[in-house]
């Protein structure tokens, strides 16, 4: 079962180009924030093979892996902290299964610091999955606990208001990156 979660207008066609062609089961999850999201999309074919995460952002101190529509909110973050300088790698993995792993673990080894920015809640999570592969195989290339950063442990309520509530929100990331760089 392949898992594709993108992020972006340009990942979406790509993604979804590949999926076609794909002889295995491919669950394709778009969250409904990012239908409004604009972006260049080449009008010509293109396809983006699964299992490769993107660096959206280079940075040097933390590393942060950010899934869907938590990408937007973790660049946000990470526009403010530069303010204070503190420089913040963002990592989208576009796809879940297969999860690329050694993307993440070199920017890991680069930053020494691991957020995962995740909208579902931990249990049994994506960032859950993330945070167990980087313990189990880039534990020395830490220089602080891996932290993650999820929606509350309830189910999702309808109305915006309370649905922001439990999810994060960008204030939530900066927040949990300058805890991380304080570990």
């Amino acid at each position: 079962l392949r898992v594709v979660m993108p992020s972006s207008p340009f990942d979406a066609k790509g993604l979804m180009a590949h999926a076609l062609r794909c002889q295995d089961p491919v669950l394709f999850l778009e969250h409904r924030e990012l239908m409004s999201i604009k972006g260049p999309v080449p009008e010509i074919d293109y396809e983006i093979p699964f299992g490769q995460a993107r660096i959206v952002r280079p940075g040097t101190d933390v590393t942060v892996v950010a899934i869907s529509l938590m990408v937007h909110r973790t660049l946000e973050a990470a526009d403010q902290l530069a303010q204070r300088g503190v420089s913040v790698e963002v990592v989208d993995p576009r796809t879940v299964s297969p999860l690329d792993t050694e993307t993440i673990l070199k920017s890991v080894a680069k930053t020494g610091r691991l957020l995962v920015v995740d909208e579902a809640f931990g249990p049994c999570s994506v960032a859950s999955e993330i945070a167990a592969c980087v313990a189990d195989q880039g534990f020395d290339d830490l220089d602080a606990p891996i932290k993650r950063l999820n929606g509350a442990f309830t189910p999702t309520p309808y109305a915006p208001s309370l649905e922001t509530a439990v999810t994060p929100q960008t204030t939530n990331v900066v927040q949990a990156i300058q805890n991380l760089m304080a570990e």
